[in-house]
């Protein structure tokens, strides 16, 4: 790994304080060996076990055909958005790095597949261009967390640009809605309307510093940084598993990354809901007089 990078081992667990001001300033960070995490880990090795029907998953494109994989791979992904012990799984260890989950908002409990062949890529399940997830978001006290499934290697895995960090790179967030998107999904589900803001001219991923950590391990980071999939020709699908979070603590303390080059018009609060409770992140960005209530206080 790249030295300009500001990879940290971080401990845990860790207050949500600080580690939103290593987070916010471009740190990534790696909380290792988790329990909580290897208890999420066989939990999810379980279900994809069980829809793609093969012991070892990432093989499941070679053994199936494209669409029956596509099928069940989709199956997979949901069954895991909706899936009631992986939720349970995903606060043990946000708790467990010394998330508060009261204050947490989070978007949904995602299963990654980021096949190799290209006959198995579908919209979503391929691999991403370099973006910042908040071109679309639009907000910067966003956090990312990632974490694999089954092991990777430097040529399936994520990566950062940790070079553009704090540098503008030209792109489509002011152009891209998604509403729209969302619109032009339902009257046609093979739309080109991309899923999310792009570069105007993408940073060739092989500039980009691949993250390889171990199942049991969890990365967090901005949403800020320039990320991407690392291009996977390995002939073994990669299955990781994410989420993205906001914390009414960082709102309420004006924690954030800095806006170096998003342009979009309007935040997605909408996307985030309370982890405990399910209420939307917009009830508390647009509440009483604009003013966000402490997280801590039961007064609704």
């Amino acid at each position: 790994m790249s030295d300009s990078l500001d990879l940290r081992y971080a401990s845990s667990p860790e207050s949500d304080g600080d580690r939103a001001d290593a987070i916010f300033s471009g740190a990534v960070l790696i909380y290792r060996a988790l329990p909580a995490m290897h208890e999420l880990v066989d939990c999810l090795r379980e279900i994809t076990r069980q829809e793609l029907g093969l012991s070892d998953p990432c093989l499941a494109e070679s053994e199936l055909e494209s669409a029956d994989f596509r099928h069940r791979a989709a199956c997979a992904r949901q069954i895991v958005r909706e899936n009631d012990e992986v939720a349970r799984l995903y606060k043990a260890v946000l708790l467990e790095v010394g998330v508060d989950l009261a204050a947490i908002f989070y978007d949904h409990f995602k299963l990654r597949i980021q096949p190799s062949h290209d006959s198995s890529r579908t919209r979503y399940m391929r691999d991403l261009p370099a973006h910042r997830d908040t071109w679309g978001s639009n907000i910067h006290a966003q956090i990312n967390w990632w974490a694999p499934i089954w092991p990777v290697k430097p040529d399936r895995t994520i990566g950062m640009f940790p070079a553009l960090w704090n540098v503008p790179v030209e792109n489509t967030s002011a152009e891209w809605n998604y509403r729209e998107f969302m619109e032009q999904l339902r009257a046609d589900k093979n739309t080109d309307y991309p899923i999310l803001p792009q570069c105007v001219e993408p940073p060739s991923p092989s500039k980009a510093v691949p993250i390889v950590i171990d199942p049991g391990d969890i990365l967090a980071f901005s949403g800020a940084h320039l990320h991407c999939s690392i291009p996977n020709q390995s002939g073994v699908a990669r299955i990781s598993t994410e989420t993205r979070t906001v914390s009414a603590h960082d709102l309420l303390h004006s924690r954030a990354a800095k806006n170096v080059d998003c342009n979009a018009l309007d935040s997605q609060f909408d996307w985030f809901r309370n982890i405990e409770t399910g209420e939307p992140l917009t009830r508390y960005v647009l509440g009483r007089e604009n003013k966000l209530p402490d997280p801590t206080d039961p007064t609704p």
